[in-house]
């Protein structure tokens, strides 16, 4: 089996958090344009609650992906009623899935999903608001529309839901895909 070019792991130190808040920035801010252009950093306001994977390439953070589970979720704005959210069961948020445009692929993609992936499998829903630019590929990984989308700065964004349930097979075969490439 090849070895992936990303080391995959949990955020921890100091210095990986700064590099997640440049590539937010970067991210968000300068390429979708969610966010003012304000500074060089941008810190998530669920930040303190997110645990956030990272893909390194020695000591570079090139990717990130969050997840959290405490509510009040970011997608419940994004909602017409937000009390929709209360029949998902235990429900967990991927939130801010960034890559550095150098390292944009479906190997590194599919590497960040699948570390969030082992986490959620403990949840009975995971929500994401998923930008519209990327829907079809959220809908390919089992999330389904749960409203229409909404505007966040020049930014469109559907709220989604992927109930865990509904994973099983398809699991099966992404795990096997990826270890394939890896």
């Amino acid at each position: 089996m090849a070895c992936s070019a990303y080391r995959i792991k949990l955020a921890e130190t100091e210095a990986e958090f700064e590099q997640i808040f440049e590539l937010n920035q970067r991210t968000f801010a300068a390429e979708l344009r969610q966010y003012p252009l304000a500074g060089d950093r941008l810190v998530d306001k669920f930040h303190t609650k997110n645990r956030y994977w990272i893909a390194l390439v020695e000591d570079t953070v090139v990717g990130m992906i969050a997840l959290h589970d405490q509510p009040p979720f970011s997608v419940a704005a994004k909602l017409a009623d937000p009390r929709i959210l209360d029949t998902l069961g235990r429900l967990a948020e991927v939130r801010l899935l960034a890559i550095h445009p150098e390292h944009r692929n479906r190997l590194l993609l599919a590497e960040l999903l699948f570390a969030v992936y082992q986490q959620a499998k403990e949840y009975d829903s995971v929500a994401i608001s998923g930008h519209v630019d990327e829907q079809a590929m959220y809908r390919r990984l089992g999330f389904r529309e749960i409203g229409p989308a909404v505007r966040s700065g020049e930014a469109e964004y559907v709220p989604m839901v992927l109930r865990m349930a509904d994973v099983g097979p398809q699991a099966d075969r992404w795990v096997k895909r990826l270890e394939r490439k890896v």
